[in-house]
């Protein structure tokens, strides 16, 4: 029993050795050696190492700007195990809308929000990404007529834009 635990140790030190290897090719763009590097720490990580989901992910977000779409469902999976660290789901989001999966990377962001509200990167991505308002009678579809017409107006309102009937252009 006492000697399992330096192995431990030791497996977790190397594991996140090889991550931090992973995210300095990751920052040069070098997506191919940062995903092997981040498979090699998942690989070195024991099942009980509390980054293994984040390992995943960076794994997943690699093989996916390096053009693997196989790497979007590594990001899926990690984020499907994770409850404590939002990093996970900002890879997920970045996979998400790499692959122009808007929908699911809005529910990625959220549930990253849930788990950390100040994360910078999530938080980014939200500004980056944009908001949608509400819409106005919230018990129709987005897409209803009324709706729509709804919306536009009080956008017009609240920006100040002038509608084009009242500029007099004829």
């Amino acid at each position: 029993m006492s000697e399992a635990l330096p192995v431990q140790v030791s497996r977790k030190r190397h594991a996140r050795s090889e991550y931090e290897v992973g995210i300095a090719f990751f920052r040069k763009k070098q997506w191919r050696t940062a995903a092997r590097h981040f498979s090699q720490a998942q690989h070195k990580g024991s099942r009980d190492d509390e980054h293994l989901q984040l390992y995943e992910s960076w794994h997943g977000l690699a093989l996916v700007y390096s053009g693997d779409v196989s790497g979007l469902n590594l990001c899926r999976h990690a984020a499907a195990n994770e409850h404590i660290d939002a990093t996970v789901f900002q890879n997920l989001v970045l996979a998400e809308l790499k692959f122009r999966h808007r929908k699911r990377a809005c529910e990625a962001l959220n549930r990253g929000l849930s788990i950390n509200a100040n994360h910078r990167g999530l938080l980014k991505l939200r500004n980056n990404m944009g908001v949608r308002r509400r819409p106005c009678l919230v018990f129709l579809n987005r897409n209803n007529p009324l709706n729509k017409w709804l919306g536009k107006i009080t956008y017009r309102r609240a920006n100040g834009v002038v509608s084009r009937r009242g500029q007099g252009s004829d």
